[in-house]
Protein backbone atom coordinates (compact mmCIF):
# COMPACT_ATOMS: atom_id res chain seq x y z
CA UNK A 1 0.00 0.00 0.00
CA UNK A 2 0.92 3.36 -0.97
CA UNK A 3 0.00 6.38 -0.98
CA UNK A 4 -0.89 7.51 -4.98
CA UNK A 5 -2.55 11.07 -4.63
CA UNK A 6 -2.54 13.76 -2.59
CA UNK A 7 -5.32 16.55 -2.66
CA UNK A 8 -4.72 19.70 -0.71
CA UNK A 9 -7.22 23.06 -0.06
CA UNK A 10 -6.13 25.91 1.17
CA UNK A 11 -3.39 24.04 3.20
CA UNK A 12 -0.66 26.44 4.40
CA UNK A 13 1.14 28.02 1.78
CA UNK A 14 -0.97 25.83 -0.24
CA UNK A 15 -4.16 29.03 -1.66
CA UNK A 16 -6.60 26.61 -3.32
CA UNK A 17 -7.29 23.73 -5.07
CA UNK A 18 -3.53 21.46 -5.54
CA UNK A 19 -3.23 17.94 -6.45
CA UNK A 20 -0.27 15.56 -6.35
CA UNK A 21 0.79 12.44 -7.83
CA UNK A 22 3.08 9.75 -6.33
CA UNK A 23 4.91 6.64 -7.11
CA UNK A 24 5.29 3.46 -4.53
CA UNK A 25 9.32 4.11 -4.66
CA UNK A 26 11.06 7.08 -3.85
CA UNK A 27 9.29 10.84 -4.59
CA UNK A 28 11.41 13.66 -4.81
CA UNK A 29 10.53 16.94 -3.60
CA UNK A 30 13.31 19.47 -5.52
CA UNK A 31 12.67 23.75 -6.02
CA UNK A 32 14.04 26.49 -4.05
CA UNK A 33 13.54 27.89 -0.37
CA UNK A 34 10.23 28.41 0.77
CA UNK A 35 8.20 26.79 -1.81
CA UNK A 36 6.10 24.36 0.16
CA UNK A 37 8.15 20.95 -0.14
CA UNK A 38 7.90 19.87 3.73
CA UNK A 39 4.21 21.39 4.09
CA UNK A 40 3.56 18.11 2.00
CA UNK A 41 4.96 16.47 5.28
CA UNK A 42 3.28 18.58 7.51
CA UNK A 43 0.18 17.06 5.64
CA UNK A 44 0.57 13.93 6.49
CA UNK A 45 0.64 14.57 10.34
CA UNK A 46 -2.77 16.92 9.60
CA UNK A 47 -4.05 13.73 8.41
CA UNK A 48 -3.01 11.86 11.38
CA UNK A 49 -4.08 14.32 14.42
CA UNK A 50 -5.35 17.79 13.10
CA UNK A 51 -7.72 19.25 15.40
CA UNK A 52 -8.13 23.01 14.60
CA UNK A 53 -8.10 24.83 11.58
CA UNK A 54 -5.97 27.86 12.56
CA UNK A 55 -2.32 25.73 12.67
CA UNK A 56 -3.39 24.75 9.16
CA UNK A 57 -5.54 27.70 6.66
CA UNK A 58 -3.66 29.52 4.50
CA UNK A 59 -3.12 32.69 5.62
CA UNK A 60 -5.80 35.39 4.31
CA UNK A 61 -7.87 32.52 3.93
CA UNK A 62 -9.27 32.32 8.16
CA UNK A 63 -12.48 32.48 6.75
CA UNK A 64 -12.34 29.54 4.25
CA UNK A 65 -12.22 25.98 4.98
CA UNK A 66 -8.67 23.86 4.85
CA UNK A 67 -8.13 20.29 3.70
CA UNK A 68 -6.19 16.97 3.03
CA UNK A 69 -7.26 14.37 1.01
CA UNK A 70 -5.38 11.06 0.55
CA UNK A 71 -5.42 8.12 -1.77
CA UNK A 72 -4.01 5.03 -0.68
CA UNK A 73 -3.63 2.29 -3.21
CA UNK A 74 -2.09 -1.14 -4.28
CA UNK A 75 -3.45 -4.63 -4.07
CA UNK A 76 -2.54 -5.70 -0.91
CA UNK A 77 -4.89 -2.76 1.16
CA UNK A 78 -7.80 -6.02 0.38
CA UNK A 79 -5.51 -7.93 2.97
CA UNK A 80 -4.31 -5.16 5.16
CA UNK A 81 -8.21 -4.17 6.05
CA UNK A 82 -8.59 -8.06 7.28
CA UNK A 83 -7.27 -7.38 10.11
CA UNK A 84 -9.45 -6.30 13.25
CA UNK A 85 -7.73 -2.95 14.20
CA UNK A 86 -8.47 -1.61 10.40
CA UNK A 87 -11.74 -3.95 10.09
CA UNK A 88 -13.65 -0.86 9.43
CA UNK A 89 -12.19 0.38 6.19
CA UNK A 90 -13.37 -2.92 4.60
CA UNK A 91 -16.36 -2.05 3.33
CA UNK A 92 -14.56 1.60 1.69
CA UNK A 93 -12.07 -0.28 -0.04
CA UNK A 94 -12.80 0.17 -4.00
CA UNK A 95 -11.59 -0.65 -7.65
CA UNK A 96 -9.53 1.48 -9.90
CA UNK A 97 -7.77 1.08 -13.21
CA UNK A 98 -7.44 -2.39 -11.52
CA UNK A 99 -6.30 -1.12 -8.71
CA UNK A 100 -7.02 -1.87 -5.12
CA UNK A 101 -8.26 1.93 -3.33
CA UNK A 102 -8.65 3.89 -0.04
CA UNK A 103 -9.34 7.72 0.22
CA UNK A 104 -9.25 9.45 3.20
CA UNK A 105 -10.26 13.12 4.46
CA UNK A 106 -9.51 15.65 7.10
CA UNK A 107 -11.24 19.00 6.79
CA UNK A 108 -13.01 21.38 8.74
CA UNK A 109 -15.89 21.77 6.48
CA UNK A 110 -18.72 20.02 8.01
CA UNK A 111 -20.22 17.05 5.48
CA UNK A 112 -23.54 15.19 6.18
CA UNK A 113 -24.15 11.56 5.94
CA UNK A 114 -26.08 8.89 6.65
CA UNK A 115 -25.38 5.76 9.06
CA UNK A 116 -27.45 2.90 8.16
CA UNK A 117 -27.81 -0.33 10.47
CA UNK A 118 -27.06 -3.68 8.72
CA UNK A 119 -30.12 -4.94 9.46
CA UNK A 120 -32.23 -1.67 8.01
CA UNK A 121 -32.30 0.53 5.09
CA UNK A 122 -32.80 3.91 7.14
CA UNK A 123 -30.20 5.33 8.60
CA UNK A 124 -29.49 8.27 10.81
CA UNK A 125 -27.96 11.54 9.57
CA UNK A 126 -24.47 12.49 11.10
CA UNK A 127 -22.47 15.34 10.77
CA UNK A 128 -19.16 16.02 11.27
CA UNK A 129 -15.68 18.41 11.94
CA UNK A 130 -12.26 18.82 11.43
CA UNK A 131 -11.68 16.63 14.43
CA UNK A 132 -13.20 13.40 12.15
CA UNK A 133 -11.11 11.11 10.07
CA UNK A 134 -13.60 10.48 6.70
CA UNK A 135 -13.87 7.61 4.34
CA UNK A 136 -14.95 8.03 1.12
CA UNK A 137 -17.78 5.06 0.09
CA UNK A 138 -17.70 4.97 -3.59
CA UNK A 139 -20.95 3.04 -4.31
CA UNK A 140 -22.39 5.83 -1.79
CA UNK A 141 -21.01 8.34 -3.38
CA UNK A 142 -20.29 10.18 0.15
CA UNK A 143 -17.59 10.84 2.87
CA UNK A 144 -18.23 9.27 5.89
CA UNK A 145 -17.21 8.80 9.58
CA UNK A 146 -18.29 5.00 11.55
CA UNK A 147 -17.60 4.90 14.60
CA UNK A 148 -14.01 4.30 15.81
CA UNK A 149 -12.60 5.27 12.74
CA UNK A 150 -11.06 8.56 13.82
CA UNK A 151 -8.93 5.84 16.37
CA UNK A 152 -7.58 3.96 13.97
CA UNK A 153 -5.86 6.06 11.80
CA UNK A 154 -2.64 5.59 13.28
CA UNK A 155 -3.17 1.82 12.81
CA UNK A 156 -3.17 2.63 9.26
CA UNK A 157 0.16 3.42 8.29
CA UNK A 158 3.09 4.45 10.26
CA UNK A 159 4.75 7.52 9.44
CA UNK A 160 8.09 8.30 9.94
CA UNK A 161 9.97 11.84 9.84
CA UNK A 162 12.92 13.27 9.62
CA UNK A 163 12.73 16.86 9.72
CA UNK A 164 16.19 18.74 9.44
CA UNK A 165 15.19 20.44 12.62
CA UNK A 166 15.42 16.71 13.84
CA UNK A 167 12.60 15.81 16.50
CA UNK A 168 14.93 13.23 17.88
CA UNK A 169 12.31 11.70 20.40
CA UNK A 170 11.39 8.94 17.59
CA UNK A 171 14.37 7.70 17.24
CA UNK A 172 14.34 6.98 21.41
CA UNK A 173 11.26 5.18 21.22
CA UNK A 174 12.04 1.70 21.10
CA UNK A 175 7.86 1.52 20.46
CA UNK A 176 7.34 -1.47 17.44
CA UNK A 177 5.61 1.38 14.98
CA UNK A 178 9.21 3.54 15.37
CA UNK A 179 12.02 2.50 13.31
CA UNK A 180 14.28 1.56 16.07
CA UNK A 181 11.63 -0.76 17.54
CA UNK A 182 11.27 -2.45 14.18
CA UNK A 183 14.89 -2.62 14.02
CA UNK A 184 15.85 -4.37 16.73
CA UNK A 185 12.39 -6.66 16.10
CA UNK A 186 13.63 -7.45 13.04
CA UNK A 187 17.05 -8.62 14.53
CA UNK A 188 15.70 -10.49 17.44
CA UNK A 189 13.12 -12.51 16.37
CA UNK A 190 14.95 -15.99 17.45
CA UNK A 191 16.04 -14.21 21.08
CA UNK A 192 13.23 -15.53 22.78
CA UNK A 193 14.63 -18.90 22.43
CA UNK A 194 17.75 -18.15 23.61
CA UNK A 195 19.20 -19.18 26.52
CA UNK A 196 19.93 -15.74 27.86
CA UNK A 197 16.14 -15.25 27.56
CA UNK A 198 15.14 -18.53 29.19
CA UNK A 199 17.34 -17.73 32.26
CA UNK A 200 15.69 -14.28 32.29
CA UNK A 201 12.50 -16.40 32.78
CA UNK A 202 13.74 -18.80 35.63
CA UNK A 203 14.87 -15.52 37.31
CA UNK A 204 11.63 -14.07 37.14
CA UNK A 205 9.56 -17.38 38.05
CA UNK A 206 11.74 -17.60 40.87
CA UNK A 207 11.41 -13.69 42.00
CA UNK A 208 7.27 -13.17 41.15
CA UNK A 209 6.31 -16.92 41.29
CA UNK A 210 5.02 -19.35 44.72
CA UNK A 211 8.52 -19.00 46.60
CA UNK A 212 9.09 -15.36 45.78
CA UNK A 213 6.07 -12.17 45.49
CA UNK A 214 3.50 -14.44 45.02
CA UNK A 215 3.88 -16.15 48.66
CA UNK A 216 4.69 -12.56 50.03
CA UNK A 217 1.03 -11.52 49.07
CA UNK A 218 -0.73 -14.91 50.18
CA UNK A 219 -2.13 -13.30 53.66
CA UNK A 220 -2.98 -9.64 51.85
CA UNK A 221 -4.52 -11.85 48.90
CA UNK A 222 -6.19 -14.79 51.29
CA UNK A 223 -7.92 -11.12 53.46
CA UNK A 224 -9.13 -9.74 50.10
CA UNK A 225 -10.91 -13.09 49.38
CA UNK A 226 -12.29 -13.23 52.61
CA UNK A 227 -14.19 -9.67 52.68
CA UNK A 228 -15.77 -10.29 49.16
CA UNK A 229 -16.49 -13.44 50.09
CA UNK A 230 -18.80 -12.06 52.50
CA UNK A 231 -20.41 -9.26 51.18
CA UNK A 232 -20.87 -11.06 47.70
CA UNK A 233 -20.28 -14.90 47.91
CA UNK A 234 -17.97 -17.09 47.25
CA UNK A 235 -15.02 -16.37 45.30
CA UNK A 236 -11.44 -17.34 44.46
CA UNK A 237 -8.63 -14.36 44.39
CA UNK A 238 -4.99 -14.52 42.91
CA UNK A 239 -2.19 -12.30 42.38
CA UNK A 240 -0.11 -13.32 39.20
CA UNK A 241 2.91 -11.27 37.74
CA UNK A 242 3.06 -12.43 34.41
CA UNK A 243 6.79 -11.86 32.41
CA UNK A 244 6.12 -8.69 30.56
CA UNK A 245 6.11 -9.25 26.40
CA UNK A 246 9.87 -8.49 25.18
CA UNK A 247 8.05 -5.33 23.43
CA UNK A 248 7.80 -3.93 26.75
CA UNK A 249 11.59 -4.32 28.02
CA UNK A 250 12.65 -2.96 24.52
CA UNK A 251 10.68 0.80 25.37
CA UNK A 252 12.91 0.76 28.15
CA UNK A 253 15.95 0.98 26.28
CA UNK A 254 18.12 4.39 25.84
CA UNK A 255 20.65 5.39 22.86
CA UNK A 256 23.42 6.53 24.71
CA UNK A 257 26.34 8.01 22.38
CA UNK A 258 30.21 7.98 24.04
CA UNK A 259 32.47 10.62 23.80
CA UNK A 260 36.38 10.30 25.56
CA UNK A 261 34.81 8.24 27.95
CA UNK A 262 31.34 10.04 28.53
CA UNK A 263 28.28 8.47 27.51
CA UNK A 264 25.28 10.91 27.22
CA UNK A 265 21.93 10.55 26.09
CA UNK A 266 21.49 11.06 22.48
CA UNK A 267 19.13 14.19 23.21
CA UNK A 268 21.58 16.23 24.38
CA UNK A 269 23.89 15.72 21.16
CA UNK A 270 23.45 18.39 18.37
CA UNK A 271 21.59 18.24 15.50
CA UNK A 272 24.43 17.37 13.40
CA UNK A 273 24.83 14.00 15.32
CA UNK A 274 21.43 13.22 16.31
CA UNK A 275 20.68 13.39 12.27
CA UNK A 276 23.65 11.41 11.86
CA UNK A 277 22.29 8.49 13.90
CA UNK A 278 19.00 8.78 12.16
CA UNK A 279 20.30 8.01 9.40
CA UNK A 280 22.55 5.54 10.31
CA UNK A 281 19.34 3.60 11.34
CA UNK A 282 17.44 3.91 8.66
CA UNK A 283 20.60 2.93 6.36
CA UNK A 284 20.75 -0.04 8.66
CA UNK A 285 17.04 -0.86 8.52
CA UNK A 286 17.51 -1.34 4.82
CA UNK A 287 20.02 -4.10 5.72
CA UNK A 288 18.20 -6.08 7.77
CA UNK A 289 15.11 -5.51 7.45
CA UNK A 290 13.04 -8.67 6.26
CA UNK A 291 10.25 -7.67 3.15
CA UNK A 292 7.13 -6.13 4.49
CA UNK A 293 4.45 -9.33 5.33
CA UNK A 294 1.20 -8.52 3.39
CA UNK A 295 -0.53 -8.18 7.11
CA UNK A 296 1.73 -5.46 8.04
CA UNK A 297 0.60 -1.98 7.52
CA UNK A 298 3.00 -0.29 5.51
CA UNK A 299 6.07 2.73 7.28
CA UNK A 300 6.23 5.82 5.05
CA UNK A 301 9.85 7.68 5.44
CA UNK A 302 9.31 11.59 4.93
CA UNK A 303 13.11 12.61 5.36
CA UNK A 304 13.92 16.39 4.95
CA UNK A 305 16.94 17.31 3.48
CA UNK A 306 19.53 14.24 4.30
CA UNK A 307 22.09 15.74 2.43
CA UNK A 308 22.69 17.84 5.29
CA UNK A 309 25.70 17.11 7.24
CA UNK A 310 26.53 14.39 4.23
CA UNK A 311 29.50 14.23 2.33
CA UNK A 312 28.70 13.76 -1.28
CA UNK A 313 29.96 9.77 -0.67
CA UNK A 314 27.88 9.93 2.41
CA UNK A 315 24.86 11.31 0.28
CA UNK A 316 25.52 8.16 -2.39
CA UNK A 317 25.82 5.11 0.17
CA UNK A 318 22.30 6.84 1.92
CA UNK A 319 20.32 6.92 -1.76
CA UNK A 320 21.77 3.04 -2.15
CA UNK A 321 20.24 2.61 1.39
CA UNK A 322 16.46 3.71 1.06
CA UNK A 323 16.68 2.51 -2.75
CA UNK A 324 16.10 -0.90 -1.22
CA UNK A 325 13.83 0.53 1.27
CA UNK A 326 11.89 1.65 -1.74
CA UNK A 327 10.96 -1.94 -2.60
CA UNK A 328 8.66 -2.65 0.09
CA UNK A 329 8.45 1.33 1.96
CA UNK A 330 7.37 4.34 0.08
CA UNK A 331 9.86 7.45 0.85
CA UNK A 332 9.46 11.12 0.04
CA UNK A 333 12.83 13.12 0.10
CA UNK A 334 13.21 17.12 -0.24
CA UNK A 335 16.39 17.51 -0.91
CA UNK A 336 18.79 19.80 -3.30
CA UNK A 337 21.21 18.03 -3.98
CA UNK A 338 22.58 16.60 -7.40
CA UNK A 339 24.15 13.63 -5.58
CA UNK A 340 20.40 12.34 -4.45
CA UNK A 341 18.97 12.63 -7.39
CA UNK A 342 22.01 10.83 -9.99
CA UNK A 343 20.17 8.00 -8.85
CA UNK A 344 16.97 8.51 -10.44
CA UNK A 345 15.06 5.96 -11.78
CA UNK A 346 11.80 7.18 -12.96
CA UNK A 347 10.23 3.73 -13.33
CA UNK A 348 9.80 3.66 -10.02
CA UNK A 349 10.66 7.50 -8.94
CA UNK A 350 8.72 10.61 -9.06
CA UNK A 351 9.80 14.10 -9.18
CA UNK A 352 7.96 16.69 -7.87
CA UNK A 353 9.16 20.36 -8.85
CA UNK A 354 7.62 23.02 -6.05
CA UNK A 355 7.56 26.68 -7.13
CA UNK A 356 6.79 30.29 -5.89
CA UNK A 357 4.93 30.65 -9.07
CA UNK A 358 1.80 30.69 -9.87
CA UNK A 359 1.85 26.91 -10.78
CA UNK A 360 3.31 25.70 -7.47
CA UNK A 361 3.82 21.98 -8.27
CA UNK A 362 4.50 20.29 -11.20
CA UNK A 363 6.12 16.44 -12.07
CA UNK A 364 7.73 14.61 -13.96
CA UNK A 365 6.71 15.23 -17.12
CA UNK A 366 8.07 18.67 -16.83
CA UNK A 367 11.52 16.58 -16.73
CA UNK A 368 11.14 14.76 -19.70
CA UNK A 369 13.37 16.83 -22.39
CA UNK A 370 14.76 14.09 -23.25
CA UNK A 371 14.25 9.91 -23.99
CA UNK A 372 17.16 9.69 -21.30
CA UNK A 373 14.94 12.59 -19.15
CA UNK A 374 15.52 13.68 -16.18
CA UNK A 375 19.58 14.44 -16.17
CA UNK A 376 21.52 16.32 -13.31
CA UNK A 377 21.54 19.97 -15.17
CA UNK A 378 18.09 19.48 -16.37
CA UNK A 379 17.05 18.56 -12.77
CA UNK A 380 18.86 21.97 -11.78
CA UNK A 381 17.79 24.01 -14.09
CA UNK A 382 14.13 23.50 -14.07
CA UNK A 383 14.07 23.00 -10.02
CA UNK A 384 16.66 25.48 -9.31
CA UNK A 385 16.46 27.60 -12.03
CA UNK A 386 20.59 26.73 -12.17
CA UNK A 387 21.87 26.86 -15.89
CA UNK A 388 24.99 25.04 -16.58
CA UNK A 389 27.33 24.30 -18.98
CA UNK A 390 26.50 20.67 -18.93
CA UNK A 391 22.76 21.05 -19.38
CA UNK A 392 23.82 23.23 -22.39
CA UNK A 393 25.98 20.29 -23.58
CA UNK A 394 23.22 18.13 -23.25
CA UNK A 395 20.62 20.20 -25.08
CA UNK A 396 23.16 20.97 -28.02
CA UNK A 397 24.05 17.53 -28.78
CA UNK A 398 20.42 16.32 -27.94
CA UNK A 399 19.54 18.73 -31.15
CA UNK A 400 22.60 17.99 -33.28
CA UNK A 401 21.37 14.30 -33.36
CA UNK A 402 18.02 15.31 -33.76
CA UNK A 403 18.61 17.26 -37.00
CA UNK A 404 21.30 14.84 -38.54
CA UNK A 405 23.69 17.55 -39.46
CA UNK A 406 27.42 17.14 -38.15
CA UNK A 407 28.87 20.02 -39.74
CA UNK A 408 28.95 23.03 -37.67
CA UNK A 409 27.62 25.66 -40.13
CA UNK A 410 25.01 23.30 -41.40
CA UNK A 411 23.87 22.81 -38.13
CA UNK A 412 23.75 26.55 -37.32
CA UNK A 413 22.10 27.31 -40.24
CA UNK A 414 19.53 24.47 -38.71
CA UNK A 415 18.80 25.86 -36.00
CA UNK A 416 18.34 29.81 -37.67
CA UNK A 417 15.67 27.44 -39.77
CA UNK A 418 13.46 26.45 -37.14
CA UNK A 419 12.34 30.56 -36.53
CA UNK A 420 13.57 30.32 -32.53
CA UNK A 421 17.10 31.79 -32.81
CA UNK A 422 19.05 34.11 -34.87
CA UNK A 423 22.89 34.65 -36.00
CA UNK A 424 22.79 37.69 -34.71
CA UNK A 425 25.96 37.89 -32.55
CA UNK A 426 29.39 38.03 -33.25
CA UNK A 427 32.19 35.51 -32.66
CA UNK A 428 35.57 35.91 -33.23
CA UNK A 429 38.37 33.42 -34.20
CA UNK A 430 41.81 33.26 -34.69
CA UNK A 431 43.17 32.15 -38.44
CA UNK A 432 46.91 32.39 -39.63
CA UNK A 433 47.27 35.18 -36.86
CA UNK A 434 44.70 37.08 -38.17
CA UNK A 435 40.96 37.65 -36.21
CA UNK A 436 38.01 36.60 -38.23
CA UNK A 437 34.41 37.68 -37.18
CA UNK A 438 31.64 34.90 -37.62
CA UNK A 439 28.05 35.51 -37.03
CA UNK A 440 26.49 32.53 -34.45
CA UNK A 441 23.64 31.79 -32.93
CA UNK A 442 23.80 32.24 -29.36
CA UNK A 443 23.40 28.58 -28.79
CA UNK A 444 26.10 27.89 -31.61
CA UNK A 445 28.41 30.78 -30.08
CA UNK A 446 28.32 29.37 -26.53
CA UNK A 447 29.35 26.12 -27.62
CA UNK A 448 32.31 27.64 -29.62
CA UNK A 449 33.52 29.19 -26.01
CA UNK A 450 33.25 25.77 -23.85
CA UNK A 451 34.40 24.34 -26.25
CA UNK A 452 37.47 25.97 -27.51
CA UNK A 453 38.69 27.53 -24.26
CA UNK A 454 42.15 28.73 -26.04
CA UNK A 455 40.49 31.65 -27.61
CA UNK A 456 39.67 34.29 -25.23
CA UNK A 457 38.34 36.55 -27.84
CA UNK A 458 34.84 35.69 -26.37
CA UNK A 459 32.89 35.30 -23.55
CA UNK A 460 29.48 34.86 -22.37
CA UNK A 461 26.91 36.02 -19.18
CA UNK A 462 25.15 34.02 -17.04
CA UNK A 463 21.90 35.31 -18.23
CA UNK A 464 23.31 34.50 -22.24
CA UNK A 465 23.50 31.13 -20.89
CA UNK A 466 20.15 30.90 -19.43
CA UNK A 467 18.68 32.26 -22.62
CA UNK A 468 20.54 30.18 -25.15
CA UNK A 469 18.98 26.85 -22.97
CA UNK A 470 15.91 28.49 -23.43
CA UNK A 471 16.04 29.09 -26.54
CA UNK A 472 17.08 25.55 -27.04
CA UNK A 473 14.35 23.81 -24.89
CA UNK A 474 11.78 25.66 -27.33
CA UNK A 475 13.28 24.47 -30.36
CA UNK A 476 13.29 20.56 -28.74
CA UNK A 477 9.45 21.16 -27.78
CA UNK A 478 8.86 22.78 -30.80
CA UNK A 479 10.05 19.42 -32.68
CA UNK A 480 8.56 16.86 -30.40
CA UNK A 481 5.28 18.63 -30.99
CA UNK A 482 6.49 18.54 -34.59
CA UNK A 483 6.74 14.68 -34.90
CA UNK A 484 3.78 13.58 -32.70
CA UNK A 485 1.42 15.54 -35.52
CA UNK A 486 3.73 13.71 -38.51
CA UNK A 487 2.34 10.57 -36.77
CA UNK A 488 -1.22 11.26 -36.24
Amino acid sequence: MHISKMKLHNFRSFEGVHELVFKPGINFFVGNNNSGKTTIFKAIEFIQSGKNKTDWITIGKEDDDVSVEITFSGNDLETLVEQDSLAKYKDFVFDNNNTKNLKILRDSSSHSWTQRAKTSTKGTTKTTSISNVLVWHSQEHEWKNPTGIDKTISALFDAQFVYSDLKNEDYQDFGKAKIVGKLINSVTQDFQDSQAFKKLKAAHENAFGDQGLTATLKETQSKIQNIISQQYGETQIEFKFGLPDLDNFFKTGQILLSDNGVSTDVSEKGTGMQRALALALIQLYAEVAKPNNSQDKPILFFIDEPETFLHPIAQDKLIDSLKKISVDSQIFITTHSPYLLKKFDKTSNQINVFSRAEVRISDNKDLALFPFSPTWGEINYIAFDVPSIEFHNELFGYLQNVSQVSDEKAFDNWLTATNVVEKNINYIREKNGNQITQQKTLPMYIRNIIHHPENTNNQYTTEQLAKSIDKMIEIITQTNRQSVQETQ
